[in-house]
C-alpha cells in the first residue's frame, strides 16, 4: 500500500510540474511597451531585480558593478550587456527574463540605450 501511495504521489508531481510563461498563464495582461525605454524608468527596475541585488552585480562582488548608467551603458557600448542577455540569454543565470523584458531591453539598445 505504501508503494502505491508513494508511486501516486510521484505521478501527480511530475505531472504537475511545468514550465510557466509569462504570457501563457496572462494572455490578457497589458501590452508590452517598447516605445520610448529609458534606464531610469525601465531598464534600472529590471537590472534591481535580475542583476543588481544580493551580491551579483552590486559592485563588491568583484564582478562587474551593474548599478548605475554609466556603468550598465559601458556594458552596452562594448556589446557585452546584449551577448550575454540577449543573444547568449545566459544572464541572469538560474532566471529567465520575461519575453516583455528582453523586448524593453531590445528596444533600449536599438535607441542608443538612453538614460532618460
Amino acid at each position: 500500500m505504501k508503494s502505491y501511495i508513494f508511486w501516486s504521489f510521484l505521478a501527480v508531481l511530475a505531472v504537475s510540474c511545468d514550465y510557466d510563461n509569462e504570457e501563457e498563464l496572462y494572455p490578457d495582461a497589458p501590452e508590452c511597451g517598447v516605445e520610448g525605454i529609458t534606464y531610469d524608468v525601465h531598464v534600472a527596475p529590471i537590472m534591481a531585480t535580475s542583476c543588481a541585488y544580493s551580491g551579483c552585480h552590486d559592485g563588491n562582488s568583484g564582478a562587474i558593478s551593474l548599478t548605475n548608467y554609466a556603468a550598465v551603458k559601458a556594458s552596452v557600448d562594448n556589446g557585452s550587456f546584449e551577448n550575454r542577455v540577449l543573444i547568449q540569454k545566459n544572464m541572469p543565470p538560474g532566471e529567465q527574463l520575461s519575453n516583455c523584458e528582453i523586448a524593453q531591453l531590445s528596444a533600449w539598445i536599438a535607441d542608443g540605450a538612453p538614460e532618460n
